[in-house]
């Protein structure tokens, strides 16, 4: 009885020591090892967003990829409330929040942000003025549009040298009536193809009816919206198409003695499948635009989000602060400032 005494006091001894030499649940190492588990688990979460919802120092919602094939990105939010105690919790889409750690003594995150600077162009238009003209007192001709023959003026405006567009807002030009008076003819806008001709491309068009033209020469206009953002290289051609009628009506312009290098006159005779150059001649006309020049650029910044680092502490025991300071998002998401 003395010996089986002795081995039991020796057992229970142990049994003691050992007892005593096992960490309990509030233990610094215990809550270390839980938070280092829900740290691990944002990481794996967050290094996949594609978007960040909303973000501060206690909490943060992002978007990951669909994840059980509805075609819908799944939201996921973790969230402490700030009070020391109350638990770091999670919710994923419309779900109630659950509790990811209890006990929360500290839950921080920081945002390393990148800025992106992109320069817009601004521009300043100018107001109304005169592109390109052509006008004359001598050496009148007759520019007849009809059926096969039609007439096109080139024109390219001398703009300043910090001009980066411009458009045409009105043409005018003279034009009477021949005949009947039944004709139309378009008044188009077409842009140049290599070697210098109407490309057959038409910006816009406006109808000149010869029923509203009188037997004489008088000044016309046609207003145009959609021949804009031109280059200040390009040149354009204002091209008087017959659409009907014997003919259609009669241009006025100087047959001879022409030497403005930046207008043309062409003449086609076989309904616009091929032009050739009048040399030294033009139509009267003026083109009236606007001229756009180069100005301030705007400097519009974007942020992108790069890394989030995070502390957290569950429980009073400050070893138990489990730190991860370069959490990486893989697809550096956009976000506000």
């Amino acid at each position: 009885m003395a010996v089986t005494s002795i081995i039991m006091l020796g057992i229970g001894s142990a049994m003691l020591i050992a007892g005593r030499a096992m960490p309990d649940v509030h233990s610094p190492a215990v809550e270390s090892v839980a938070g280092a588990e829900a740290v691990e688990r944002i990481v794996a979460e967050l290094q996949y967003a594609i978007a960040v919802n909303q973000r501060s120092a206690t909490l943060i919602e992002f978007t990951v990829a669909d994840r059980n094939s509805d075609g819908t990105p799944e939201v996921i939010r973790y969230e402490w409330s700030g009070t020391a105690g109350d638990p770091l919790t999670r919710k994923y889409n419309a779900g109630a929040a659950v509790n990811v750690l209890s006990d929360i003594r500290e839950f921080s995150l920081s945002y390393d942000l990148q800025t992106i600077s992109t320069e817009i162009p601004q521009g300043n238009e100018s107001a109304e003025t005169l592109l390109s003209s052509y006008n004359s007192s001598q050496y009148y001709g007759d520019y007849s549009i009809r059926n096969a023959e039609r007439y096109s003026e080139y024109f390219r405006p001398v703009l300043p040298a910090d001009a980066v567009s411009w458009k045409v807002k009105r043409v005018r030009f003279y034009a009477r009536s021949s005949g009947s008076a039944s004709g139309e003819t378009k008044v188009q806008l077409q842009t140049s193809i290599l070697g210098g001709w109407p490309s057959g491309v038409v910006l816009q068009e406006t109808t000149l009816l010869e029923s509203g033209l009188p037997g004489w020469y008088v000044l016309c206009e046609k207003s145009y919206t959609q021949a804009s953002g031109l280059s200040p290289t390009q040149g354009l051609w204002l091209v008087f198409h017959w659409k009907s009628g014997g003919v259609a009506c009669e241009l006025l312009g100087r047959n001879g003695g022409v030497t403005e290098s930046n207008i043309a006159l062409a003449q086609s005779v076989d309904g616009s499948a091929s032009w050739s150059l009048l040399s030294g001649q033009s139509l009267l006309f003026w083109v009236y635009g606007t001229v756009t020049t180069a100005g301030t650029p705007q400097i519009q910044s974007t942020y992108s989000l790069n890394a989030v680092g995070i502390r957290l502490r569950a429980g009073t025991d400050t070893q138990a602060t489990v730190q991860q300071t370069n959490v990486r998002t893989l697809n550096r998401p956009e976000v506000t400032q």
